[in-house]
């Protein structure tokens, strides 16, 4: 077989072929795909053998530094590609677990590079006497082993969040359709023997929900990738979280303008919305609670409210200074006990800045909406950007791609002018 480069070399002219052939103009169609399909084949062939040779390069790599010897340079292959990957679950791996274990981040940690061809064997270079500290270079080498302790750090789970209230779809498209009835005329009435029965009418109409993403990116240098620790904090603490955050935006207050979604407070259909007005706080959520359930005939399952709003609601005192919501080491008004979780009127509360001030949102989240995903949240990394190669940088970004189904636009409404 010939070696990689002449490989890579003759895929690379039959890639120019290929590009000929298309960009030619005299040549009739039914001739270009007979010489496209001729080509195609031809580059799979030698794809195939790019792929065993690769495969055999890093083989003897592998051994030859095992037994001693220097390793043959060879290129290392694609950026490092994190499938997508639940989150939950007892035995789910971080996003950073799957990203440090993948094969090229093993690569890199040994002194590669994506996209580039230089390798080293990590040999250990004596200038100075050698200690078992850092400072002396061979904690972690393989000749000062470090203390394991038993068992594994569980992941942990964030509080509840607007999503975390609705069942989760999977979408297997770029568009969520579904039906929706727009009329519904029940004639149902009693007859008379032998009288001709009423008829009952329904229509339908479809209701497309486009997928948008949500995507984020940011640069770390090749020090803090070679540090597996760091480097799992670093993408599991905040680049999961700065997704979340703004999907959490989108699904409340998304414009629905490309390339946002259209979140429940742009929604068109909602229940009228009760304001303030001389009411307090909880008796203005439970009068849309009930506009809600007349509107929808389905009963409201949640209450997403700002902060600074949700405060008012849970420090109000009644005329001898007991609070209606339990106080900091009792249970709710007038019981004995722990304190309460945040609930209202029997309905879960969910607290978020995401949550426009003022403003308090109700409605059936668990029957009347529904989050649908594509492809769950997905994590690549590379040093073949811009010039991070040459400035030690990787570049690693996050994304997921969603959509917002509200079947029941009836069954959410807001509560106006809190305070």
């Amino acid at each position: 077989m010939p070696d990689l480069k002449t490989l890579q070399e003759s895929m690379s002219k039959l890639s120019l072929d290929a590009l000929a052939v298309v960009e030619d103009t005299a040549t009739p169609m039914a001739e270009k795909r007979t010489r496209l399909d001729k080509i195609e084949a031809d580059i799979k062939t030698y794809s195939d053998q790019i792929a065993d040779e690769k495969y055999l390069v890093e083989a003897r790599k592998k051994y030859a530094v095992e037994m001693g010897m220097t390793a043959d340079p060879a290129p290392i292959g694609d950026p490092i590609t994190v499938p997508a990957a639940s989150i939950t679950g007892a035995n789910a791996k971080s996003l950073g677990q799957l990203l440090t274990e993948s094969p090229v981040f093993e690569a890199i940690v040994k002194g590669g590079n994506v996209g580039g061809t230089q390798f080293s064997t990590g040999g250990i270079e004596m200038k100075a006497t050698l200690t078992s500290t850092a400072a002396g270079g061979i904690t972690g080498s393989g000749l000062a082993q470090p203390t394991v302790l038993p068992g594994i750090l569980s992941l942990l789970f964030q509080p509840l969040t607007v999503a975390d209230l609705m069942p989760s779809g999977v979408a297997s498209s770029a568009l969520v359709r579904y039906l929706k009835e727009t009329v519904a005329t029940n004639a149902a009435a009693a007859v008379a023997e032998g009288a001709a029965k009423p008829e009952s009418t329904l229509n339908f109409a479809a209701v497309d929900e486009p997928v948008r993403k949500i995507a984020t990116w940011l640069k770390v240098t090749d020090e803090m990738f070679e540090d597996v620790p760091a480097l799992r904090s670093y993408i599991d603490a905040r680049l999961l979280l700065f997704v979340r955050i703004q999907e959490e935006a989108q699904l409340l207050t998304g414009s629905g303008v490309a390339p946002n979604i259209t979140g429940f407070l742009n929604r068109a259909g909602l229940t009228a919305a009760e304001p303030l007005g001389a009411n307090t706080a909880p008796d203005a959520i439970y009068r849309e609670l009930t506009k809600v359930r007349v509107a929808s005939f389905l009963d409201p399952t949640g209450i997403v409210i700002h902060p600074t709003n949700w405060q008012t609601v849970r420090l109000s005192k009644d005329a001898n200074n007991q609070y209606y919501g339990g106080g900091p080491f009792t249970a709710a008004y007038g019981n004995a006990g722990g304190q309460a979780p945040d609930m209202l009127w029997g309905k879960v509360v969910v607290s978020t800045t995401a949550m426009t001030l003022g403003t308090a949102l109700v409605g059936a989240f668990a029957t009347a909406a529904q989050v649908f995903r594509r492809g769950g949240l997905v994590v690549e990394a590379t040093n073949s950007n811009e010039d991070d190669f040459k400035t030690n940088l990787v570049m690693i970004r996050a994304e997921e791609r969603l959509a917002l189904a509200v079947y029941r636009p009836a069954a959410f409404g807001t509560v106006t002018g809190l305070l």
